[in-house]
């Protein structure tokens, strides 16, 4: 098999060193616009001078070794829940000198450091809140999402499980593969789809994780596109893989699902838009539509949900994307929509298409999430009256 693309090495190489640039900036927001001055204390001041110092040190040993599993578990979950940190304690920063501008039109000077102060340790101990809740949900059970789809010429209802961005790798392993698969199998459901950012790390690193997804189970059996992550490893190894868990893998590609030989539904799934940048299994949406049988529906798996854009007058009546993770921690959310057409769930766009958006059955980084929750979605299909 092929390896991962030239460009695709280079990219893994260099994206932690432009990654620690970005959290020295951010630690050094951190430290001067929120710790500094917070007491005249020098074992406190040491305090966070050290706290800022060690976190700053987790994120930059997460990012080199995210990739290889060196570390134990409980270490690695706290290099990982440092990036989590730093994005927390920036936002607080930006909040704390924001809210301090009005601050400064108090007359009094001691007024001033007065308040300067509470505000000071107020945002820091909400901030630790806030952190602490985001651990918590980060590693909640999927929440299974319930969402109902009416279709035009679909003749019976289908139960459609969709997983996207597991992200099988770090903190994604054995076990809880093995409990996402449990809950999916438990739904019965006709169809299920993976889109996309499913194996995040090499394959050797996960193999027993990935196996265990050979047990899903599905009446029309298991559908998987690629998402963005899986060009940054092995892919072409990933790929076989799926394949020998009986899966049926869409690169560019429709099936027809048949019950008793009547056409009931078609699957198509389109390779990522990481394709273009990495110049292999580009995105070809000509190709993903050929010879696609026009009386019954079409679902289209793709990662991204900006795909929409790209799709004019194509057959598609429900588009199943992830990709977003539903911003996985508020406010960072608010940056994906710069990206993408929408965050999460389900939109109408025109009279009888519709997206959906997985926010993530698994996570990214730190495992956290405020503002979203990890899903399993269940999609009901039914027959437009």
């Amino acid at each position: 098999m092929e390896d991962t693309p030239q460009i695709a090495q280079m990219q893994t190489f260099l994206f932690p060193f432009l990654a620690s640039i970005v959290f020295l900036i951010l630690h050094l927001i951190v430290y001067w616009g929120l710790f500094y001055r917070l007491s005249n204390s020098k074992t406190i001041r040491f305090f966070f001078k050290a706290f800022t110092t060690l976190n700053f040190g987790g994120t930059i040993a997460y990012m080199f070794v995210r990739q290889y599993p060196l570390l134990p578990e409980p270490l690695y979950l706290l290099l990982s829940i440092s990036i989590g940190v730093v994005f927390s304690l920036f936002v607080a920063a930006v909040i704390y000198q924001f809210l301090g501008i009005f601050i400064r039109f108090v007359s009094s000077k001691n007024k001033r450091t007065t308040y300067r102060k509470y505000l000071q340790r107020s945002v820091i101990a909400l901030s630790v809140i806030y952190i602490g809740y985001g651990i918590y949900n980060g590693n909640r059970t999927p929440v299974l999402k319930n969402i109902s789809i009416p279709i035009a010429n679909l003749s019976t209802p289908l139960k459609i499980v969709q997983l996207s961005d597991v992200h099988i790798g770090g903190l994604i392993e054995e076990s809880r593969v093995k409990n996402i698969v449990q809950l999916v199998n438990e739904e019965n459901p006709d169809i299920i789809v993976l889109t996309g950012d499913i194996v995040d790390t090499r394959l050797k690193n996960v193999a027993r994780a990935v196996d265990e997804l050979g047990n899903l189970r599905a009446r029309y059996g298991v559908y998987y596109v690629l998402g963005n992550h899986e060009y940054l490893h092995d892919i072409d190894n990933i790929i076989e893989k799926m394949k020998e868990l009986g899966f049926h893998v869409l690169i560019n590609q429709n099936v027809l699902i048949s019950q008793n030989g009547v056409p009931l539904i078609n699957i198509a799934g389109n390779a990522d838009l990481m394709g273009k940048r990495m110049g292999y299994l580009e995105p070809d949406l000509d190709k993903t539509f050929a010879g696609i049988e026009s009386s019954v529906p079409t679902i289209l798996l793709s990662h991204q949900p900006k795909i929409i854009e790209k799709l004019q007058n194509k057959p598609v009546d429900v588009i199943l994307s992830g990709h977003t993770h539903g911003g996985q921690i508020f406010p960072f959310s608010l940056a994906v929509l710069l990206q993408q057409p929408y965050l999460m769930g389900l939109h109408k766009i025109g009279e009888n298409r519709y997206v959906y958006i997985n926010q993530g059955t698994g996570f990214w980084g730190p495992p956290m999430r405020v503002g979203t929750h990890s899903e399993i979605s269940i999609i009901k299909l039914f027959p437009k009256t």
